[in-house]
């Protein structure tokens, strides 16, 4: 009886947060989500892209460094090291593999991206709207009733791009990615994230080549 006390209770949790689940969260990089609508290139992934920029206007791109913020600060699977190794290699490999597009452009002006690894942690299999809500809310409300699921790796990050001089907004992006699989104590390591940060930097390289072609109107 009161394994089944719990197991109502969990499903009033999902449905409540799913009942909910309408926009993107806000966050330090983006802070109104409101411009921002459904990417046609990604599922759970959403987009502003300012109508009739020039991109080829910008042959450089300045990356400030990159927090990773983790869902739950004891969370002892995402270590400082990691936490550090995450932010230089992703904004390593972003400056170096956008520069090489943007740097054949005959313009003389900068972008500037602010970017931020915003969720990072694991949170179990039923849960399906980790992209709308704070993960480390939904992790709380689920850990209360049940502790024997396995749980996924769910990462998500917000970009912001800027003209470097006027700061005027061009585009803005909320983007998350899910490793199934993992147990409730598996500890994270480097290779655990470092192909979704592959493939997001491979998946914006592509988007800001086709901007500067003319290619596509979205991100």
């Amino acid at each position: 009886m009161k394994m089944f006390f719990k197991i109502v209770l969990l499903s009033l949790v999902s449905l409540l947060f799913v009942a909910c689940a309408k926009k993107p969260t806000p966050n330090n990089i983006i802070s109104d989500t409101s411009m921002l609508k459904p990417s046609p290139l990604k599922e759970g992934a959403y987009y502003y892209l300012k109508k009739g920029v020039d991109f080829k206007s910008y042959n450089k791109i300045i990356i400030s460094d990159i927090p990773v913020i983790k869902d739950n600060p004891k969370d002892v699977a995402f270590d400082e090291n990691l936490l550090n190794s995450i932010s230089i290699y992703f904004r390593s490999e972003l400056m170096s593999e956008l520069n090489s597009v943007v740097n054949k452009n005959m313009g003389k002006s900068s972008l500037k991206f602010d970017v931020s690894v915003t969720s990072l942690g694991k949170e179990f299999k039923s849960l399906k709207f980790y992209q709308y809500i704070p993960v480390g809310l939904a992790i709380t409300a689920i850990t209360r009733t049940t502790g024997i699921e396995d749980k996924n790796l769910v990462i998500a990050i917000a970009l912001k791009v800027t003209d470097s001089k006027t700061n005027e907004v061009l585009a803005m992006v909320v983007d998350s990615n899910v490793k199934k699989g993992f147990s409730k104590n598996q500890e994270i390591i480097f290779e655990d994230i470092k192909p979704t940060l592959d493939e997001w930097v491979e998946h914006y390289k592509t988007r800001m080549q086709e901007l500067i072609d003319n290619k596509h109107n979205n991100l």
